[in-house]
């Protein structure tokens, strides 16, 4: 029998064909979870912070939880599940390099993608690792304003050699705000609020910029804050290489370090910016109480835009 070269194309196409269908027929249906991305501590999109968020994960394991924030490549991926107390939810906090108990621009990012199904909600409740989050939900003319009550601060250890601190820094002692002592201070994460002298020594920083790996251990700190201004408070956050654009959980601590050494009055409220050195201007809204010596009532607000709907398959 003789076969023409199309005839044994046709056949071969058709075979293909049909294997393919068998294995799509014998493949599990792909799963979709719905995601919402928002930009957190400003009114623009394209600004602040990135936030990706999942509204229903309670089927996502905690390995797939991690793929997904490494897949995103965001600095937080959140994901929601149902409430394990008497809270609104359980959020869990996920970076790149693991699950998190607190962070502060996910935590109101999260509870802006929850108020648009609870329409009439004044606060939420978020059950974090770190504890339950009290979230405030007030409609304002710039958009819907959230503030967050976080953790009452703990004051570790202070880096009290100011030629060291700025050696590390590639700075001058001059340029270190001496009248305060660098310390490190958790709300639920811990920070080393590093004061300076004005917003040209922040423009000097970069991520060459970081304390030994033995002053990280010694302090018990991973990234370090640093903050300047007399006004408005202007603050970079620097973590290796990378650079915070607005960080909600060292905003509590800087607000915490200010109103217990006396640069902020308690129970009034400042702003931070944050972010100008990335090109993603961001501005977070800080207070704290004192009390008898004790910081507490710490509170930390700004607003939320949605950029980005989407669905992901696994």
């Amino acid at each position: 029998m003789h076969w023409n070269r199309r005839k044994l194309f046709q056949l071969a196409g058709a075979a293909a064909l049909a294997g393919a269908s068998r294995a799509k027929a014998q493949r599990t249906p792909a799963k979709s979870f719905d995601f919402v991305q928002v930009d957190v501590f400003t009114t623009n999109p394209l600004e602040g912070n990135p936030l990706c968020v999942f509204p229903q994960a309670q089927n996502l394991s905690d390995d797939q939880m991690m793929a997904i924030t490494r897949e995103l490549n965001h600095s937080e991926t959140t994901f929601i599940q149902p409430s394990a107390g008497k809270g609104d939810a359980v959020v869990r906090i996920f970076t790149l390099r693991g699950e998190v108990p607190f962070a502060g621009h996910p935590t109101l990012g999260t509870a802006f993608v929850m108020a648009q199904t609870r329409p009439g909600k004044t606060s939420l409740l978020l059950e974090e690792k770190v504890g339950p989050i009290p979230v405030t939900l007030a409609k304002r003319d710039n958009g819907l304003y959230l503030e967050m009550k976080q953790n009452d601060p703990t004051f570790g250890p202070k880096y009290d050699d100011s030629e060291a601190l700025a050696k590390a820094l590639g700075l001058t002692v001059d340029e270190l705000d001496r009248r305060y002592t660098a310390q490190v201070v958790s709300t639920g994460s811990p920070f080393l609020i590093v004061p300076l002298k004005s917003a040209r020594t922040l423009e000097r920083l970069t991520p060459e910029s970081r304390l030994s790996p033995s002053d990280r251990q010694r302090l018990g700190a991973g990234p370090y804050y640093l903050v300047t201004g007399e006004d408005d408070i202007e603050a970079r956050l620097l973590n290796g290489a990378s650079e915070d654009p607005a960080t909600g959980s060292a905003a509590g601590c800087a607000a915490s370090f200010m109103v217990q050494y006396g640069n902020r009055k308690p129970d009034t409220q400042f702003t931070i910016h944050q972010g100008r050195f990335v090109k993603r201007p961001s501005m977070i809204y800080a207070s704290a109480s004192l009390q008898d010596g004790r910081v507490s009532n710490v509170r930390v607000g700004g607003y939320v835009v949605e950029v980005m709907r989407g669905k992901l398959e696994l």
